[in-house]
């Protein structure tokens, strides 16, 4: 096991060993990706790639509240469900329940999409991909609150990078 924010630690996985890369739902664990951001494009064959995902940082962080409101339309209950958003730019960190129900709540570390990327950018990559998916099936005329019930809401980023031109 290696330390992900000790950058020597990652360069110590062999030099142009890898295809790809994939930091799956972690970067906004870490207190500092600059370190693996860093390492990446040497462990990376020339045509190497990463791909993360996390928690959108529009819509998901220390900052953002869900909500669920209604009203009465023609004598019917309609329910609105959405995201409250006080604060993006400023990078924060904060304790939460990753798993619910989880013993110790663990630490998140909020970073706006342009900290994200241009720590990936300062590192030589570039974005080849980018994805926001939503989530479907939710129940829309109930007070129940999920991420299923706001398929316009992202809440998950997934972006992939390719080393550019060296």
């Amino acid at each position: 096991m290696i330390d992900a924010t000790d950058e020597e630690q990652v360069r110590a996985l062999g030099r142009g060993r890898f295809d790809a890369a994939v930091a799956t739902m972690c970067l906004m664990d870490m207190a500092d990706i600059e370190p693996l951001m860093m390492a990446l494009p040497a462990l990376l064959k020339p045509e190497g790639r990463f791909v993360f995902s996390v928690m959108h940082p529009c819509f998901h962080s220390v900052t953002t509240r869900r909500f669920v409101e209604n009203s009465d339309r023609d004598g019917r209950l309609v329910w609105w469900k959405g995201v409250k958003v006080s604060g993006y730019l400023t990078p924060a960190a904060g304790l939460g329940e990753g798993i619910v129900g989880q013993p110790v709540p663990q630490h998140y570390f909020h970073r706006p999409l342009c900290e994200l990327l241009n720590s990936g950018f300062r590192a030589g990559f570039v974005v080849d991909g980018f994805e926001e998916p939503a989530l479907q099936g939710g129940h829309p005329d109930s007070p129940s609150l999920s991420w299923r019930d706001m398929p316009e809401i992202p809440p998950v980023l997934v972006v992939r990078m390719r080393l550019g031109r060296r």
